[in-house]
């Protein structure tokens, strides 16, 4: 079960209760948020209370003061690497569109640690999307090169060299490269967890139901818990591509598809 982290304007010691949040059942921890001195005491109890019921992932609020109290009992905030690497296709979609890159002349990379589902479906997005794609992997891949062949008549370079992934277009990192100077329009570092916010040029929000339902949380992390729980599809999410660090000329678009169904 995951916690939900709120607010509290009623009593000194807080709440914790389960609740039903858009479909997701948590563990609700209401803290008095407003009155500083009761609002770390509440927190270290809550923190407590949620690690004895097994909780060791939670929504925050923004800007939450009290969350050290939570850390050091296990209770860390939700990860959303998962739904960052899920939502890559689409992002690459949107890079593409900003940079003005053509996708019959686009080459797109991908590095990984090993085949997984979500590899898969990446690169299978990618051949649907582009006309050239490489896969960096240490080992595996034949078989996924041969069926997207077959499917959709793309030839996917398995393990090329790194000159080639230097001179990619777009380089989506689902493991770290190998060293190399990326000469390409736009890159995605999805391998290092909380960092990949900062870095990843993606932006995500709630859609209007859920940000009526949930307000003041950190919007990735419930957006995490609502695809990993099945209530939201990745095509359902709004997505945002922010100007990319060193990529100045990078131009903003969001994806309007945001139906909560």
């Amino acid at each position: 079960m995951f916690g939900y982290i709120v607010y509290e304007s009623g009593e000194r010691r807080g709440r914790l209760e389960q609740r039903n949040l858009l479909g997701v059942r948590v563990l609700e921890a209401a803290v008095p948020g407003r009155r500083q001195v009761y609002g770390a005491l509440a927190a270290r109890r809550l923190a407590a209370a949620l690690a004895r019921r097994g909780v060791k992932q939670a929504v925050f609020p923004q800007d939450f003061p009290f969350a050290q109290a939570f850390w050091r009992r296990g209770v860390l905030p939700v990860n959303t690497l998962e739904l960052y690497r899920a939502l890559a296709g689409r992002a690459v979609k949107e890079g593409m569109a900003g940079l003005g890159l053509a996708p019959a002349e686009t080459t797109a990379a991908v590095t990984a640690e090993r085949i997984t589902g979500g590899v898969e479906e990446l690169v299978t997005e990618l051949c649907m999307t582009v006309r050239y794609v490489l896969l960096q992997v240490p080992r595996g891949g034949e078989d996924l090169c041969r069926r997207l062949k077959g499917e959709y008549g793309v030839s996917v370079q398995l393990r090329p060299g790194r000159r080639q992934l230097e001179e990619a277009d777009v380089l989506v990192e689902l493991a770290p490269p190998p060293e190399m100077t990326f000469r390409g329009a736009l890159v995605l570092p999805l391998y290092d967890g909380e960092r990949v916010v900062r870095r990843s040029g993606i932006r995500l929000s709630l859609p209007p139901q859920a940000a009526a339902a949930a307000p003041g949380c950190e919007e990735d992390q419930l957006l995490a818990v609502l695809y990993r729980c099945g209530v939201l599809q990745k095509y359902q999410i709004p997505l945002k591509m922010v100007d990319i660090p060193g990529k100045t000329h990078y131009n903003a678009s969001i994806v309007e598809q945001y139906a909560l169904r």
